[in-house]
C-alpha cells in the first residue's frame, strides 16, 4: 500500500479561531499536527482484553451504575469545571481520499459526554448551545452518551436536542458506556426521539448544504458486534466514519475510508506534563489528535465528560470544529 499520509495537509486559521471566540465565548486551540502511524505501534497492555481490562471494565459498570448516582446527587464538582475549562479545537484538515462534493464541510465533533451523575442538565444545555452557535454543517456524536444508566439520560434530552438543529443534522454511534445500561437499544430510542440519528454497521448518503459524502457508523468494538460488510454494501466505504473506540482506524483504512472520527480515550482524562496518559484506552497509542496511516486520517478527541473522577488534568474537555477539504491534486 501507498502511503500518501504526505498529501495530508493542517492549515491553521488564526482568524477563524478569533470568529470563533467572539461567536461562542470560548477559548480555541489549534488542532495539534498530523502525527503519521506505521500501523505497527503496540502497547503492552490489551486494552480490550486480559483480567487487568475485565476488572477495570467491571468496576467501571458497577461505579457508574450504583455508586455515583447517589455519592454525587448533591455535589457536582465536574459542573465546576466543564464550563471553565473546556475549549474548541479547531483545524482544517485534507483527507487524501475527500470528495470533492464534501468539500468545505464544517463538522462539529462531540464525544463522551457521559450523561449522569457527574453532570446538570442546565450546565450542558448552555455548552451545547454555545457550541451550536458555531454553525456547523453536521453534528458527529462519537458515542458514550451516557455514564452507565438509561436513567442518566433523564433530563438531558432537551439540552442534547440542541445539536439535531445542524442543517446536515447530529449523527451518533454507540459506545461502551451505552452498552452499560444494558438496554443500547433504548438509548438509541431516546436518541431517535430527539431527532438524533444512529448508524449502527450502516452507512447512508447525506446530501444538503451544497454538500455530499457517505456517511457511516460501527458498532462498540468492545461490546457491540462491527459488521463492516453491512456496512459498506449499500453506498461503498463511507467517506466520513463514526467509530467510538480510535482502534477501530486501521480496520477502517483498510477498506479506503477517507475520515475516521473517535473518542473513548478522554485523552487519557489525568495527564502529567510531558507524560503519557496514565489511563490508556487505546493499544495502537492513538490517544488523541490528528493521526494518518495510508489514505486515511484518524482525530480523536478528548470528549468532553468524565468517567473515574469527577475531574480531568492535562487533557482538558474539549469539543472539535473541523473543516474537511478535497485536495486539489
Amino acid at each position: 500500500m501507498t502511503d500518501r499520509s504526505d498529501a495530508q495537509i493542517l492549515l491553521r486559521d488564526p482568524e477563524q479561531s478569533d470568529d470563533l471566540v467572539a461567536a461562542c465565548g470560548l477559548p480555541v486551540r489549534p488542532l495539534p499536527p498530523a502525527q503519521p502511524t506505521t500501523g505497527r505501534e503496540r502497547r503492552w497492555l490489551d486494552t480490550e482484553h486480559g483480567a487487568v481490562k475485565r476488572m477495570e471494565r467491571t468496576l467501571d459498570r458497577f461505579t457508574a451504575r450504583w455508586i455515583y448516582p447517589h455519592l454525587f446527587a448533591f455535589w457536582h464538582p465536574y459542573c465546576w469545571l466543564l464550563p471553565r475549562r473546556v475549549a474548541i479545537t479547531t483545524g482544517t484538515i485534507v483527507p487524501p481520499r475527500w470528495p470533492r462534493p464534501a468539500d468545505g464541510l464544517r463538522i462539529l465533533h462531540v464525544s463522551d459526554i457521559h450523561c449522569g451523575a457527574f453532570l446538570r442538565p442546565e450546565v450542558l444545555a448552555d455548552l451545547l448551545r454555545r457550541l451550536m452557535t458555531l454553525r456547523p454543517d453536521i453534528v458527529a456524536i462519537t458515542g458514550d452518551i451516557v455514564e452507565g444508566r438509561l436513567d442518566d439520560l433523564d433530563g438531558f434530552l432537551p439540552a442534547l436536542a440542541t445539536l439535531a438543529d445542524a442543517p446536515l443534522g447530529a449523527w451518533y454511534c454507540l459506545g461502551n458506556h451505552d452498552y452499560f445500561t444494558g438496554a443500547p437499544e433504548a438509548v438509541l430510542e431516546r436518541m431517535r426521539s430527539i431527532g438524533i440519528r444512529t448508524l449502527r454497521n450502516e452507512s447512508t448518503v447525506v446530501r444538503g448544504a451544497g454538500k455530499e459524502f457517505v456517511l457511516g457508523g460501527v458498532d462498540d468494538r468492545t461490546f457491540g458486534t462491527r459488521d463492516w460488510p453491512r456496512l459498506l454494501a449499500p453506498h461503498g466505504p463511507p467517506h466520513l466514519l463514526l467509530a467510538h473506540q480510535p482502534d477501530d482506524f486501521y480496520d477502517a483504512e483498510r477498506r479506503d475510508v477517507a475520515l475516521v472520527l473517535s473518542g473513548h480515550t478522554h485523552g487519557g482524562q489525568i495527564r502529567f506534563p510531558s507524560r503519557g496518559p496514565i489511563v490508556r484506552q487505546s493499544r495502537f497509542y492513538l490517544d488523541e489528535g490528528l493521526y494518518t496511516h495510508g489514505g486515511a486520517t484518524l482525530v480523536v478527541s478528548r470528549g468532553l465528560g468524565a468517567v473515574g473522577l469527577p475531574w480531568r488534568a492535562g487533557a482538558l474537555p474539549e469539543a472539535g470544529l473541523l473543516t474537511v477539504r478535497a485536495p486539489t491534486n
